[in-house]
């Protein structure tokens, strides 16, 4: 006589425990960074859930590293720069959390549609291939993913069944070649996103080899993640002033009737003043953020168009039978307006960029590249 047996479902064990105020902070900081790599909202619960499957797979203890560094994200990376100033190698960690701001600062709306530039995108995608070629297991789902977001077609590089294991190493070469070559190159926006999930869900089990395969590229990524921490936080990764930053007296330039000075004060930050025959005035520019953008808007601005920025609106008209060309623009924070003629707009834009070149200013301006990123 046959039996049948009914199989049971395995039930969910469900847990109600006390948790310390230290534990709570804890659990609340990674439903933070966990949310926002997921673009959702995430409960508690699944939080912890989260945490303890990742403990079977040894990624915990990263997991609560990196919710650690974001406590304090601007001290946070001012200690990494730090390690890699005195080549120190980084944790695992530490790599993580600059991906997340990497990945800001390729993803977030710019000021400044041309950055981050495209040589800065060929060096993330060489990243990437750096941290691949370290993978101690397949991998196929993970360059899926990467594929994807590179911009492939499913049938350009995998079937059902399998994938091509040249086909992303040959779109991130083919890309990088292209940001370095093409003069107005299509940028990867989403290869910040690969090179964080590459870091966070890769089977790498040498630190010290991924330490070495991503040294070379610090630099930029560096510079990356500070863009992005100054788009999430508003604040430049900076402890305290560098007494590092007196430089020679920079020489006063003038065009037309425009007077450009630019001085380094005791916080560390570029000054300029531009002082402007008609109308009498003296036009102050006290940050690198601001001083990179108005850089940007005299050189990118063109007639019947509009520059809506951070800092600055301006607008241009063309020049008709009636009258010049005419530019306007004005600081959101102070709403003063200026007018200038076609011809005072040219001689701006050569006054700001003999000044912004000049030899003696360029050890502030790699400084200032690193506390704010490239703006």
């Amino acid at each position: 006589m046959n039996s049948t047996r009914t199989q049971e479902k395995p039930q969910q064990l469900t847990l109600s425990i006390r948790i310390s105020d230290t534990l709570r902070d804890f659990l609340e900081r990674s439903k933070h960074v966990i949310s926002s790599n997921r673009g959702e909202s995430v409960s508690m619960s699944e939080v912890a859930r989260i945490l303890l499957e990742s403990a079977k797979d040894d990624r915990l203890d990263f997991r609560l590293e990196v919710a650690e560094l974001q406590q304090d994200p601007t001290d946070s990376l001012w200690a990494i720069r730090k390690k890699w100033e005195m080549n120190q190698a980084l944790s695992r960690a530490e790599w993580i959390f600059l991906a997340q701001y990497i990945q800001l600062a390729c993803e977030g709306i710019s000021e400044n549609p041309e950055m981050p530039r495209p040589n800065a995108f060929a060096v993330l995608l060489k990243a990437l291939m750096a941290v691949r070629r370290l993978r101690a297991d397949r991998g196929a789902g993970l360059d899926r993913y990467y594929l994807a977001n590179l911009g492939a077609e499913d049938r350009e590089a995998f079937n059902e069944r399998q994938i091509d294991p040249e086909a992303r190493n040959e779109m991130a070469q083919k890309q990088a070649r292209e940001l370095c070559e093409y003069p107005h190159p299509n940028k990867p926006v989403f290869a910040g996103r690969n090179l964080y999930v590459a870091l966070r869900d890769e089977i790498l089990p040498d630190l010290m080899a991924l330490n070495r395969a991503l040294e070379p590229h610090l630099p930029t990524l560096f510079r990356l993640a500070a863009r992005g921490h100054w788009m999430r936080e508003h604040r430049p990764v900076r402890v305290q002033p560098s007494d590092s930053m007196l430089v020679a007296l920079i020489p006063t330039r003038t065009a037309g009737r425009f007077r450009l000075t630019a001085f380094v004060a005791g916080d560390g930050e570029l000054r300029l003043a531009l002082e402007m025959e008609r109308p009498n005035a003296i036009y102050p520019l006290d940050t690198y953020p601001e001083i990179q953008e108005s850089a940007a808007m005299l050189q990118q601005l063109e007639c019947d168009r509009i520059w809506d920025g951070v800092h600055f609106h301006a607008s241009a008209d063309p020049q008709t039978g009636d009258g010049p060309a005419l530019f306007y623009f004005h600081r959101h924070s102070d709403g003063v307006m200026f007018t200038f003629t076609g011809e005072e707009w040219q001689d701006l834009k050569s006054l700001f960029a003999a000044t912004l070149a000049e030899p003696r200013l360029q050890a502030v301006l790699h400084e200032l590249s690193l506390v704010y990123g490239e703006l």
